[in-house]
């Protein structure tokens, strides 16, 4: 038995094992990170191919998971543009083998857990292949497995399902179209034509020669057995199941399926459900939908409340799911912990009721998890005490998530350390929102919204028609807007509007001050509202069914809106949007666009931290099929976000007036960049210039902090 001693072992390596482990590495943490397969991200990963999908994917504006998750899903936007789910193995890897604190363990599987008292003594493993027997032995340990591997093991206890049954397991395949016939004969044990039509074509079930991917994700089975003790079963049912609906496309005549092949079919189910833990708290639906502030509050959902019915396949009476949508809430760190001393849960398995499960699920939500889980435990190993006494360390923790850009909806509180809130920040331009030029616009006739900060005073909303045409609208005000949840109007209009291009003005209503004021426009055919070339956080306008965003023309009529991207917005202790965009942007036409911060006495900063724009309102997923279905309302990003910076400059200058340059950075492809500051620098000024980005829009700083201390002191 060889033994393996370190400060902190992650079991699983999913979306939330991978981000625990990251998360405590960098923080200075002797980490160890076993995964039981050989490649890493769990249902993420090439040998399952799910999605990576979130807040933004169920119609949530300005919303998508950044933190580590982000930085891996963005290094694959920019090595693997094509999203291909072999590169993201490899992007997943890469970043574990890069962390010197981090030591990765695979095609390892737990075979035991060993306790004292209410503690883990140690975890017994086999890794395959070496054939080694491993004893794993720590302080602390997160449990990441998704079924809970650890945790029931452990003695914490458990609830599965919703009495009625659990969500079931699915099997994904891919397609390829060749440039000649292939013949496809199906396996003895596929399912046979005549039970592949009594499946299809209920409840959403719909197949064609296209569908690939996550198009397939109806291929849902087991929720009716124990998704754990029957997993081989599961997963047999699910191969009979695919096979035998790629027989169906290819032999029953009633597809355009002769040149299609599969290209690649899952040999293991990605499943969704199976333990949930019972932590210090349990989130529940009702938490989810009023929107309930936690004291620890650590990170967020805001996926649908997606429920599938646990008959799954066989389930024909019922719809495949049904997705109510939330806006994004929070979710307490105490979800994270029981009562055992040193152990932690993250990912799916969290402590939840069941209907918050069909939201927080997901694996964008599982990643912040774990990304809260690693930075809790190292907190708790950093202070030498247990897991449930950090319930009295909770804004510690909180401090240091949202330093490492984790978002936590309605805490939008300066961190104590960042030097940057004292100084006096300038720039070189600001954009405004005088007279715009018109260069699309969005047709009503099915409706839509337009979404832009609530400021006091008048806006100016642009629109052209065909012929004299009535718009009506209706307008509520949301900290972040969901194009699917059009709120209690505040306000109603009714405008009638010339033929041709005309405006309209707007008295922005109280309740809308300090918010996102969102209109709801009803269906108006002949009527567009005119747009404009997307350059300012915070304004978009769409469509309720699409992901597809445009920037509408709407004008501020007095002097406040200048305020919306100050300067000193970078340095406000926000770095995204929450009930405004939060944000400098410099003027449009200013060619050599600088930001500036500047102390009153020269100050001893070791590191900057600059949070930037890569469009959180457009889903970054790890892959996906060359085909989608469009019910998945899901638009491909095509490059690298425009108004990420691609090249810039970072410089001091001392009380001397002399300038060092601290950082000039090429190619980034991250949101949050970190500039090391030689140890003793001295600053009186710093400046972010050179600016560049990765199109042809204005740079974004959302956010600029500096501290005398570096996260791992």
């Amino acid at each position: 038995m060889q033994e393996i001693r370190s400060k902190l072992t992650v079991t699983g390596a999913g979306p939330a094992g991978i981000t625990a482990a990251l998360a405590a590495a960098r923080q200075g943490i002797d980490t160890v990170l076993i995964c039981e397969r050989p490649v890493l991200g769990g249902n993420s990963s090439s040998e399952i191919r799910v999605w990576t999908r979130g807040a933004v994917g169920a119609g949530n504006l300005f919303a998508e998971e950044m933190g580590i998750w982000g930085e891996l899903k963005l290094q694959n936007l920019y090595r693997n543009p094509d999203a291909n789910p072999i590169f993201w193995d490899e992007v997943l890897l890469d970043a574990a083998l890069h962390e010197k604190n981090l030591r990765l363990f695979l095609n390892t599987a737990v075979s035991d857990v060993s306790m004292a008292g209410m503690r883990i003594a140690f975890l017994d493993g086999i890794q395959l292949g070496t054939e080694k027997k491993l004893r794993f032995m720590s302080d602390l340990y997160i449990d990441a497995t998704g079924d809970g591997l650890i945790a029931s093991r452990a003695g914490m206890q458990y609830e599965t399902g919703s009495g009625e049954g659990t969500l079931g397991s699915s099997i994904l395949y891919y397609t390829r179209k060749e440039d000649h016939p292939v013949a496809f004969i199906a396996p003895d044990y596929a399912y046979p034509m005549a039970e592949i039509e009594k499946l299809v074509d209920h409840g959403g079930r719909i197949i064609n020669e296209r569908m690939s991917g996550c198009d397939c994700w109806w291929f849902e089975y087991g929720g009716m057995k124990d998704t754990i003790a029957d997993e081989q079963s599961i997963t047999i049912e699910l191969k009979r199941l695919v096979l035998g609906v790629w027989n169906y496309i290819k032999n029953s005549g009633k597809f355009k399926a002769d040149n299609y092949t599969l290209e690649w079919i899952g040999n293991i189910a990605g499943k969704r459900e199976s333990r949930r833990m019972q932590t210090r708290t349990i989130l529940r639906e009702s938490d989810i939908e009023s929107g309930r502030q936690f004291p620890d509050g650590g990170f967020y959902g805001g996926w649908y409340i997606d429920s599938h019915p646990p008959g799954g396949i066989e389930d024909t009476d019922a719809e495949n799911c049904i997705q109510k949508p939330v806006h994004v809430y929070q979710i307490p760190l105490s979800c994270l912990y029981g009562e055992q001393k040193n152990l932690i849960v993250a990912g799916r398995m969290i402590g939840t009721d069941s209907n918050a499960f069909y939201s927080s699920r997901v694996m964008n939500t599982c990643a912040l998890s774990g990304q809260a889980a690693g930075t809790l435990s190292a907190v708790c190993l950093k202070e030498q005490i247990s897991v449930p006494q950090i319930s009295g360390k909770a804004e510690r923790v909180q401090n240091a998530l949202a330093r490492e850009d984790v978002f936590i909806p309605g805490r939008v509180s300066p961190d104590p350390e960042d030097e940057a809130l004292s100084a006096q920040a300038s720039a070189s331009s600001v954009e405004s929102s005088e007279m715009l030029a018109a260069t699309d616009r969005m047709p009503l006739g099915d409706g839509g919204f337009a979404v832009f900060p609530g400021r006091k005073g008048t806006v100016r909303i642009w629109f052209e028609s065909s012929e004299q045409k009535t718009v009506v609208c209706h307008l509520h005000a949301d900290m972040l807007p969901n194009r699917y949840l059009a709120g209690k109007p505040d306000a109603s209009f009714e405008w009638r509007l010339k033929k041709g291009i005309s405006h309209q003005d707007l008295e922005v209503p109280e309740t809308a001050w300090g918010k996102f004021a969102v209109l709801t426009f009803e269906p108006a055919s002949q009527a567009s509202l005119q747009c404009c070339r997307k350059s300012r956080t915070g304004f978009l306008c769409g469509t309720r069914e699409k992901s597809e965003y445009r920037e509408p023309l709407i004008q501020y009529l007095s002097a406040e809106e200048h305020q919306i991207y100050a300067p000193e917005k970078a340095v406000d202790g926000a770095d995204r949007p929450w009930g405004e965009p939060h944000a400098w942007i410099p003027a449009a036409d200013d060619s050599s666009p600088w930001l500036q911060l500047e102390w009153k006495e020269a100050a001893e900063i070791k590191e900057l931290r600059i949070y930037l724009e890569p469009d959180l309102s457009m889903e970054l997923v790890n892959s996906r099929a060359q085909h989608w279905a469009l019910n998945h309302h899901y638009t491909r990003r095509e490059g690298m976000p425009p108004q990420l910076l691609r090249r810039f400059t970072v410089a001091a200058y001392g009380d001397d007036g002399a300038r060092t340059v601290l950082a000039q950075v090429e190619d980034n492809a991250r949101r949050m960049v970190v500039i090391p500051v030689r140890q003793g620098s001295r600053i009186r000024k710093m400046r972010l210039e050179e600016m560049e980005t990765w199109g042809k829009a204005s740079p974004v700083i959302y956010e600029i902090r500096a501290y005398a201390s570096g996260i791992k002191e």
